[in-house]
């Protein structure tokens, strides 16, 4: 039977034509005996299906082509209860999804027997979607005449069955528990009739959805028009009268209609919500109050990371076509599930705080907080901005993007394979829809989060790769484009000469350690960052009591900085010039202060220098913006000095901390303040 881990590394071997064993074992991150495990739950759910099974010959795989078919088209697999094998996450989203369409009195038995499992391991589930529904505001209660039933909230209970279904969704076996939660109560041809519904809506007022976003919300609508509830949805005057002025509203009157025969029970708004969060292009939903909230976060993000934003007015509109859904998902709390979280938050640790910072606009506006989730693909916008400037390619091989994934992600996958394929020319990012109609002259190959059928090669990636993934992928296609490749070598070809000379501590590290020197550059994200007491050290550090004027102070606080060849004279000229033009823009409250300019204005090598005046200096001459710290930054790139500077405003924004600071008679006590925060 399929359980989650043995399904992956079926699509794994399937969506592939030439892999080996030794690659899937690392692309999945399993054992040597995880992966034969595996393996022998896939060849026996195979053929219980009555399917071919999967042979493994001289390290490659052997799939008979009516397999590969399976799971071709995206589609879920025909499969019952019976084939899978369901965790105890799962059931815990199955129950309530269950609950939430069904169609007659429900007790433990029936969860028992649509699970497979005993009646103690039911009543432990029970009372696991008892404590999720808690936390959701939703009551998951028994009663003898009504058996399990949800109350409360009607919007609420659909928020959490909407998270439940994208949840689920980010599983590889997501989909197929999905339907088999419509199957089991004879519902699943609502899916195809809720399908066909939307595909002729969308193509009759020619509206383009993010690909994933569309079928969540396919399946959104599939389990509200099963649930049959004929409640009055509780939304607001304020929510009502915002969504009654988009222009999306008599259309979605009209899908609403269809959908559900009634118009009557405020079932138009949550058609409409649902709409606008999958939306590709905003262009209906045109707004000049968030274009100004999407230029005050852009200008938030420049302050609190010092980082002068050039090509302003693309970042404004890629993040405008962003910030359009989840501004609408935010206000109207609707759950927003991001599987690469974890993953952004250890990989972009300091540039995912300053994003959240840079983000109090839209939650001041929303009057809501902003989720981890929600901020995680606003980092990866930002962070795939960032990654994107800094690299530029030579046009010998043409490649085309095709990504589902939103904005955001889009921009990040962009940025990557610019890195990856620097002598590969890119062009914009695609939809499936745009790539059916340019001509094959025009590209040589194509990297798609989709499954596409073309002439050309086609390379199936996600929108953030590892560095496992990244080799591979790399590898694929030089072998189809040798002209790319540098080396005579692979990967896996140097782990195997290691292996025999060497004891392997960490094999994984090692191998991605590899990866990042050998076609990366060393220049991926998570290279050396330096803390803030390896920058601030004792000879950066100044005092003074001279009475100076703004451009003396920013000049005699760069001077450690000119003595150690980290910057050039004309970078303090830019320093001071900035400010000229744009105002006092580097006072960041309190009396601090942080001039800065961009990189190639006469950095050398990454640097911070600190002075604190005995007398207030008033920076262009104003009043309102005395200053008494001058903190001299001299970054190389978008990155390295975020960590450093992540720390910086920490100390700054603890009033004990920064008292001392501004008290501090000697550069032993300001590097003890700093190093004992540090610790």
């Amino acid at each position: 039977m399929f359980d989650q881990r043995s399904f992956r590394l079926f699509k794994e071997i399937i969506t592939h034509d030439q892999i080996t064993v030794s690659e899937v074992i690392r692309k999945t991150d399993l054992s040597e005996r995880q992966f034969y495990y595996a393996l022998d739950k896939v060849n026996n759910t195979l053929k219980s299906m009555n399917m071919p099974e999967i042979i493994i010959s001289n390290q490659n795989f052997l799939v008979d082509a009516k397999v590969k078919k399976l799971h071709h088209t995206g589609a879920p697999l025909d499969i019952s209860m019976n084939q899978i094998v369901l965790s105890e996450e799962d059931r815990v989203y199955f129950i309530y999804l269950y609950t939430f369409i069904r169609k007659e009195v429900l007790s433990n038995y029936h969860y028992q027997l649509m699970m497979n499992v005993s009646k103690n391991t039911a009543l432990a589930d029970v009372k696991k979607v008892k404590e999720m529904c808690n936390e959701k505001d939703v009551a998951f209660v028994y009663t003898r005449m009504d058996g399990y039933h949800l109350k409360g909230d009607e919007l609420a209970k659909r928020k959490l069955a909407v998270y439940a279904i994208d949840y689920l969704l980010t599983k590889p076996l997501g989909k197929e528990i999905i339907i088999l939660t419509l199957k089991s109560w004879k519902q699943e041809h609502y899916y195809q009739e809720t399908k066909q519904i939307i595909n002729n809506f969308l193509t009759k007022h020619s509206i383009h959805l993010v690909k994933t976003r569309k079928t969540e919300m396919i399946l959104h609508l599939t389990f509200m028009r099963v649930r049959k509830k004929q409640v009055l949805l509780a939304f607001s005057d304020y929510e009502k009268q915002l969504l009654k002025s988009q222009q999306l509203f008599v259309p979605a009157k009209r899908l609403c209609q269809q959908l559900f025969q009634d118009t009557d029970n405020n079932e138009c708004y949550y058609v409409l919500l649902q709409l606008i969060i999958a939306l590709e292009e905003v262009s209906f939903v045109e707004n000049p109050y968030l274009r100004n909230l999407t230029i005050e976060i852009i200008e938030a993000f420049e302050k609190n990371t010092l980082l002068p934003i050039e090509n302003k007015e693309y970042l404004q509109q890629s993040l405008y076509n962003h910030l359009v859904p989840a501004f609408f998902r935010i206000a109207f709390e609707i759950p927003l599930v991001n599987p690469l979280t974890i993953q952004i938050k250890s990989k972009y640790v300091d540039l995912f705080q300053f994003v959240k910072h840079s983000l109090a606009p839209l939650s001041k506006w929303t009057g809501k907080p902003i989720s981890d989730e929600e901020i995680g693909y606003f980092t990866l916008h930002f962070g795939g901005y960032l990654e994107g400037e800094r690299r530029t390619n030579s046009p010998e091989i043409r490649a085309l993007i095709v990504c589902s994934n939103g904005v955001s992600s889009s921009i990040m996958l962009r940025a990557q394979l610019k890195e990856m394929f620097p002598t590969i020319k890119f062009s914009r990012v695609h939809t499936v829809e745009q790539i059916k109609t340019i001509p094959s002259t025009n590209y040589d190959l194509i990297f798609s989060t989709v499954a596409l059928e073309l002439a050309k090669p086609v390379y199936h990636v996600k929108p953030l790769l590892t560095k496992i993934e990244k080799n591979y992928l790399i590898e694929s296609v030089i072998s189809q484009f040798p002209s790319l490749n540098n080396n005579d070598f692979s990967i896996d070809q140097l782990m195997e000469i290691i292996d025999k000379y060497a004891d392997i501590k960490d094999e994984k590290k090692l191998f991605s350690e590899l990866v990042n020197v050998i076609y990366l550059n060393n220049t991926d994200v998570g290279g050396y960052k330096p803390m803030l007491s390896d920058l601030l050290t004792e000879d950066m550090i100044q005092f003074t009591e001279e009475k100076l004027q703004w451009r003396d102070a920013i000049t005699l606080a760069a001077q450690p900085l000119l003595k150690t060849n980290k910057i050039k004279q004309e970078y303090i000229e830019a320093m001071n010039k900035k400010v000229e033009e744009v105002g006092t823009y580097i006072h960041v409250g309190n009396g601090i202060a942080i001039p800065h300019a961009r990189p190639e204005e006469g950095v050398i090598n990454l640097g911070m220098s600190f002075l604190r005046t005995k007398t207030p200096v008033k920076l262009l001459g104003k009043e309102e913006h005395q200053i008494d710290i001058f903190i001299c930054l001299a970054a190389i790139d978008n990155e390295a000095h975020l960590k450093a500077l992540s720390h910086l405003t920490k100390l700054l924004a603890d009033k004990p901390t920064l008292k001392a600071l501004k008290e501090a008679e000697t550069s032993k006590e300001i590097i003890k303040l700093i190093k004992g925060d540090e610790e």
